[in-house]
């Protein structure tokens, strides 16, 4: 008969198994965090990018320091490609990014937020487009007819430049707004080009081009194609590992590793829930308490009392003595390996020998024997006596 904690266990068990086996079989939501990183093969990671462009295009080095470290490190030439959700480049490596620019160089970035000072010193604002249920965005290349278009169906919201005319910059592709129920759009420019110095800047408000939902289609990766066209692709392409949203620093943990994976962050919970629930029923002693079991009472020298006692009341002195001598005898037979069958000057050199005594008084204890098995009764005395010489020997 099982006890009631064991059918809560059994309950809980099952409950906990069934939660557990319906979390680990149910669809996995797809995860629309931004990411960029080459690795991740989420919808906005960079896997597809990094697989096809590193495939293509063998003079590439990806960077992961800064480009203040790289810069002045290596003093590098060629082009600088930058693409993150948000590129929050510091004053510094803006400052080295135009420097190197200036001696002829190209950088190109994507981002929707790109560094202010980028901007400021280009002569340039931005601004955020709030799309509406009856309003869809295709980023378009001024190259393209404008009412083609790239059909992207999961921004809420676009970037655009603005400028004054008087600006030195060169629009090369717009972001386009298109009402469903009219064929008015508008186009606002999402990619510009600036000559800064001997080099040219890029900057770019749709880095999701780079991501994989945008790349798995065929007809969006020539948009990503395109623009990367602008890449002198004579010179080495240098392209940034370090400005990512969600770039792995390091190598997991074990744990994180586990509780990362879906399916064995459950069964380490489903482990973890075992072992507590075992601890709680299993944990306290099970086995009965032991009983003490007494040891058996030694009677034999309570026996030998009563029996010595009833000869001592009766005065059967002689009995005693009798009882006295058969036990000495059988002492030296067992303590001294000597016979007793014949008891001549052989048996008293040895007994003398064995024992320490002095021949003299085992004689004499020998004598007594012998005067006391002759005789039908003997006195206390004696009796004592008797017991005197025989403790003398065995001590």
């Amino acid at each position: 008969m099982l006890k009631p904690k064991n059918f809560f266990l059994i309950f809980l068990l099952l409950f906990v198994g069934s939660y557990i086996f319906l979390e680990a079989t149910a669809e996995r939501p797809l995860d629309w965090s931004n990411s960029y990183w080459k690795y991740h093969d989420k919808p906005y990671g960079a896997e597809v990018f990094h697989e096809v462009f590193t495939t293509y295009q063998k003079n590439i080095e990806e960077i992961n320091t800064t480009p203040y470290e790289f810069i002045s490190d290596k003093e590098p030439s060629g082009n600088y490609l930058l693409f993150n959700a948000s590129l929050f480049i510091g004053d510094y490596d803006v400052k080295e990014i135009l420097n190197w620019v200036d001696e002829g160089n190209t950088v190109f970035m994507s981002a929707e937020y790109l560094p202010d000072l980028m901007l400021d010193t280009l002569g340039l604002d931005k601004d955020i487009f709030l799309l509406k249920n009856q309003i869809s965005y295709k980023p378009v290349l001024k190259t393209d007819t404008l009412s083609k278009g790239y059909q992207f169906h999961r921004n809420e919201n676009f970037h655009f430049f603005k400028y004054e005319d008087s600006t030195d910059i060169d629009v090369l592709g717009y972001a386009q707004a298109n009402k469903k129920d009219s064929t008015a759009t508008k186009h606002h420019p999402n990619f510009i080009k600036a000559d800064f110095g001997s080099g040219q800047i890029f900057l770019h408000l749709f880095p999701k081009a780079f991501t994989n939902y945008f790349l798995v289609d065929t007809t969006h990766s020539k948009y990503t194609e395109d623009i990367l066209k602008h890449l002198d692709y004579s010179k080495k392409i240098y392209v940034d590992q370090n400005y990512k949203a969600q770039k792995e620093q390091k190598a997991q943990h074990i744990l994180q590793y586990l509780v990362n994976n879906r399916y064995l962050r459950w069964a380490y919970y489903l482990i973890l829930l075992t072992g507590i629930i075992y601890i709680f029923f299993e944990g306290k002693r099970k086995q009965k308490p032991i009983e003490i079991i007494k040891p058996f009472e030694n009677k034999t020298y309570a026996f030998t009392k009563t029996i010595s006692d009833m000869y001592f009341r009766k005065k059967d002195h002689k009995s005693i003595a009798t009882k006295l001598i058969e036990h000495f005898f059988d002492y030296v037979r067992d303590q001294y390996l000597i016979s007793t069958s014949v008891l001549d000057d052989d048996f008293v050199r040895q007994l003398a020998s064995k024992s320490g005594q002095e021949i003299k008084q085992i004689r004499a204890l020998l004598k007594l024997i012998d005067v006391i098995e002759n005789q039908q009764t003997i006195s206390k005395e004696t009796l004592l006596k008797l017991e005197k010489q025989i403790s003398k020997i065995k001590s």
